[in-house]
């Protein structure tokens, strides 16, 4: 059905410009379809990328303010493809500083935690990764044996390392037998790698037994050496983790996972799943682990005070992939996410025709008693002037969103500058200049619509979507607030590892998590001399009572203050992390890159922090059970109606921008009927 037929293009509307939207429109605007679909895209505000969006700071050096942190890991095989897709088609332009995705990241290969002692000290808990062979995104050949070959070397690796720092004495019989039930598991495991889909059953059960015999001789075993204590329990940990991991597998059929074993999976929390699978109690609630809730904030309520709560079969899904890497374990960006991701989409949709359509704030979806959508009302928050909006600037040769819309592009510029007004907050006074645009299905403005709206914001919009799976999925949705706070330092901050970080499960506040974010500031624009660090920090917001409505313009104010403050709290209390930071005094303001006036804590003012309270920018959970009440992308319950986001049920199910790729991929590929593979398809029995 392209232009070329004479047979009017399917007209598919994307509601919401975040990772998913863009991913949906990206699969339906591709060439391949042969122009079969007319694809426009209705976006808030001035920018694309939804909670992976980046703004450049117009007043302070075009530095990179972020939503949080983001890193790619090395098995986000369907965002590394696509991007790889868009990076290819723009190549053409010599000016472009990144000509590849790969040129755009920086490759990270360590995992990094803080671990309290029994002192009540914290110390660093760093695990170093290889660099595998292959590179995300080109697709791999049995993914879900890939994944368990890789889960027993993290277990041949630490149980080996276990025996040989055990005790002397009667204990080399005990270290003996760890070594020769070892070798037996491997057999086993690599007999079930090779075996036949119908073979496989059969060989479960001995695998299993043999590795609850390695588990129960890992978890008696002793050190050798009182100065090995640390090392040695950290060894011992990770030992005990995989093997319950690997137990957990075999006995809950997620080696070869299919949506029944997995939802009943889903029914433990991650936990106490470990604990049912004879983890030890010290491996279930250690740092290595606390880590792991502590990225996907996984705190009802943001209180991290409370025990988390995650979902264990949608954990091990994840989990699967971490192991199963290629390349680097991980990916940073060399500048902002948006820079990276969202821009090079953009550039792509736009050369392929696609409209996108900013300052449309999605209001309201209408179905019809035929159960399709019917109609959409959507909110115009400013015009253009004379020859449309074009969002993007130049930031040393890189096309970057700015922080705010670009003024002496619009009709209102001047109103919205003078008002300083927020056109992506909820509670923001604004109103709009002119009426609604009602688009019609009746009338020919759609045939499908892709709802990429993040679920925190869609009560608002779907009042009229009464589906009792609808209802049910809403109300089974959870989601949290998030805080982060970016600090620009003049100085190196002494982290002892050497690598520029990630750090994660810092648990002695409600900010967590420690981006190292210094590849940024190349890419920046800064007076000499420039900065020589910049961290962003991050953790979950805690929630007291009801959101206020929206006429209760002062509420992003307060909750900011709540956050400015949060972050002078860890400042003053980074001493584990930035040792040459920080005193007995606490943290040393004048390593913050401030105006030279500004003094002491008032230097903290010139740093930048976020709350993200609003209802589309909440981190998405997935408490237990609740992957029982999502929508998979193509089966929202109305005809036309394609759902797009890591809050669908997608598979892997935690929020991540690899999830909202698949899920975009996924609703667009319900709409062409010629299905784009999807990479590490979780459910795939190859």
């Amino acid at each position: 059905m392209g232009a070329d037929t004479g047979v009017r293009p399917v007209k598919v509307t994307v509601l919401g410009g975040g990772v998913a939207g863009l991913a949906a429109a990206f699969e339906l605007s591709d060439p391949r379809h042969g122009g079969r679909f007319q694809v426009t895209l209705h976006q808030l505000g001035w920018r694309l990328g939804g909670k992976c969006a980046s703004g450049r700071d117009l007043d302070t050096a075009l530095r990179t303010k972020e939503h949080g942190p983001h890193i790619f890991f090395g098995f986000y095989d369907n965002a590394f493809a696509v991007l790889r897709e868009a990076y290819t088609a723009l190549a053409a332009d010599p000016a472009r500083v990144f000509p590849t995705i790969e040129e755009a990241l920086v490759a990270h290969n360590s995992l990094a935690t803080m671990e309290q002692q029994d002192d009540r000290s914290w110390l660093p808990w760093v695990i170093d990764l290889p660099t595998l062979p292959g590179r995300p995104g080109d697709g791999l050949p049995q993914p879900q044996a890939q994944a368990l070959d890789a889960l027993m070397g993290i277990i041949e690796r630490n149980a080996t390392e276990l025996a040989a720092q055990q005790a002397p004495g009667p204990n080399a019989l005990h270290s003996a037998l760890i070594v020769s039930t070892l070798a037996t598991v491997k057999l086993q495991a690599d007999t079930l790698i090779k075996a036949s889909p119908e073979g496989r059953e059969a060989g479960t059960a001995p695998f299993a037994h043999g590795l609850k015999q390695l588990q129960g001789a890992i978890q008696a075993a002793r050190p050798g050496l009182a100065g090995q204590s640390v090392s040695w329990r950290r060894l011992k940990i990770l030992a005990d983790l995989a093997i319950a991991t690997a137990i957990g597998m075999a006995l809950d059929n997620l080696i070869w996972p299919t949506r029944q074993s997995v939802a009943a999976a889903n029914e433990f929390e991650y936990r106490a799943w470990l604990l049912r699978h004879g983890a030890l109690s010290e491996t279930a609630n250690s740092a290595i682990v606390r880590a792991m809730y502590d990225t996907v904030f996984a705190y009802p309520g943001g209180d991290v005070n409370v025990p988390g709560n995650v979902e264990a079969g949608s954990a091990v899904l994840t989990q699967k992939g971490l192991i199963s890497y290629r390349g680097a374990p991980s990916y940073k960006m060399r500048t902002g996410t948006g820079d990276v991701t969202a821009a090079p989409l953009y550039q792509v949709l736009v050369q392929r025709g696609v409209t996108v359509n900013f300052f449309h704030r999605v209001d309201e979806l209408i179905p019809a008693a035929d159960g399709t959508i019917e109609s959409i009302r959507i909110g115009v928050q400013a015009t253009a002037n004379a020859g449309g909006y074009q969002p993007l600037i130049n930031v040393k040769g890189v096309p970057a969103w700015p922080d705010r819309p670009l003024y002496n592009q619009l009709v209102q510029g001047d109103a919205l500058r003078e008002g300083h007004i927020d056109l992506e907050s909820f509670w923001t006074p604004w109103v709009d200049p002119v009426p609604p645009i009602i688009l019609s299905r009746s009338a020919g403005d759609f045939d499908a619509v892709v709802l990429a709206i993040p679920v925190g914001a869609l009560g608002n919009l779907t009042t009229k979507l009464t589906q009792p799976s609808w209802l049910a999925m809403l109300a089974g949705s959870s989601t949290v607030r998030t805080q982060s706070v970016q600090v620009w330092l003049n100085r190196d901050t002494g982290w002892s590892t050497g690598a520029a970080p990630v750090v994660t499960g810092y648990d002695r506040a409600s900010i967590d998590t420690w981006l190292d974010a210094s590849e940024v500031i190349p890419f920046e624009d800064w007076p000499a001399p420039a900065p020589v660090h910049m961290a962003i920090l991050c953790g979950p917001l805690v929630q007291l009572g009801a959101a206020p409505p929206p006429s209760d313009h002062a509420f992003p104010g307060a909750e900011a203050a709540v956050v400015a403050n949060a972050g002078q709290q860890f400042l003053n209390a980074a001493a584990p992390l930035w040792p040459a930071l920080t005193s007995a005094n606490g943290f040393d303001w004048s390593a913050l890159t401030a105006p030279a006036t500004s003094s002491g804590p008032l230097r903290f003012q010139a740093q930048y922090w976020g709350a993200a309270i609003n209802p589309g920018d909440r981190y998405v959970l997935t408490l237990v059970g609740s992957s029982k009440t999502r929508l998979q992308p193509g089966a929202s319950g109305y005809a036309n109606l394609y759902l797009a986001g890591d809050w669908t049920d997608y598979g892997l199910n935690l929020g991540c921008f690899e999830g909202a790729v698949m899920s975009g991929l996924m609703a667009a590929n319900a709409i062409t009927g010629d299905p784009r593979p999807i990479l590490r398809n979780p459910f795939d029995e190859s």
